[in-house]
């Protein structure tokens, strides 16, 4: 399989990075992940816009246009002739000197790869989650940036295999839900749908606003606040969101089975909707 490196299209096996990159030295970067269906990259314009609000905060050169972005993807889908995949967009500061200064570095390194994607998970089937021992900073300007950087996120997912679940909850430092490892969560409580605010320290996931754009079509009153531990497990649903796993129920938290409500599914429903009317 070909990608996109630098420009060029590479075969991934010869695919080669400096040992010197500060992606690989520092985490200095960004990335993006996009589902493919039949072809087609789901929400690729959102994705892309966020993968610009990053480079500028992280202050890295964006080297290509909004229209060569969107040609270099679609280009690599069709070279590869995927129909459903996952899409990964990389890109990091570059090539440096030693130490935190990034000065001198004005040739970002690039990579688009393609991966393979999991099915799409029957409505029905909940995952499993733990809480995390480890804290996320609420009011952290770089939340709002999908970074390279992702360590308390690794070691929340390691937690999670370890203790053989799907995924573990990440709690800011007040105590309040975030997000989990891999995806943004959500609770139905009564007929609303809560989900933490940015400023607790979540990532503004791109399914994430997609599904409040949803709920707000199918007339659902939605709300971004504080959701503390005890308050999920008293939550009459919980559903985890991201770009691959599209929308799973929780099942447990912590051992403790949750409810299950059927907004849950109504969503579940509607996002396969659009999904296919994009097609």
């Amino acid at each position: 399989m070909d990608v996109f490196l630098n420009g060029e299209w590479t075969p991934e096996e010869q695919a080669t990075v400096s040992a010197f990159d500060r992606g690989f030295l520092y985490g200095d970067g960004v990335f993006e992940t996009v589902r493919i269906y039949q072809g087609h990259p789901f929400l690729l314009e959102r994705h892309l816009g966020r993968l610009a609000h990053g480079l500028s905060g992280l202050h890295i050169e964006d080297p290509f246009s909004f229209d060569e972005w969107t040609a270099h993807c679609r280009e690599l889908i069709a070279r590869n002739k995927v129909s459903d995949g996952i899409l990964r967009i990389h890109i990091t500061r570059g090539t440096g000197k030693r130490g935190y200064s990034s000065m001198g570095c004005s040739a970002p390194t690039v990579l688009i790869s393609l991966h393979d994607a999991p099915p799409v998970a029957d409505p029905k089937t909940c995952v499993n989650i733990i809480t995390a021992t480890g804290i996320l900073s609420d009011h952290d300007p770089l939340s709002t940036f999908k970074t390279a950087n992702k360590l308390v996120n690794i070691i929340a997912m390691r937690e999670a295999e370890q203790a053989e679940v799907h995924d573990a909850l990440l709690l800011n430092r007040n105590g309040h839900a975030t997000e989990t490892a891999a995806s943004n969560i959500f609770a139905v409580l009564d007929n609303d749908l809560a989900t933490p605010s940015l400023a607790s320290g979540c990532l503004g996931g791109i399914t994430r606003g997609y599904i409040l754009e949803l709920a707000a079509d199918l007339g659902i009153r939605t709300v971004q606040c504080d959701l503390p531990h005890d308050e999920l497990l008293l939550a009459d649903g919980l559903f985890l969101t991201n770009s691959v796993r599209e929308i799973q129920p929780i099942g447990t938290l912590d051992g403790h089975d949750i409810n299950q409500s059927p907004l849950t599914l109504k969503l579940q429903q509607t996002y396969r909707e659009r999904v296919q009317a994009a097609l």
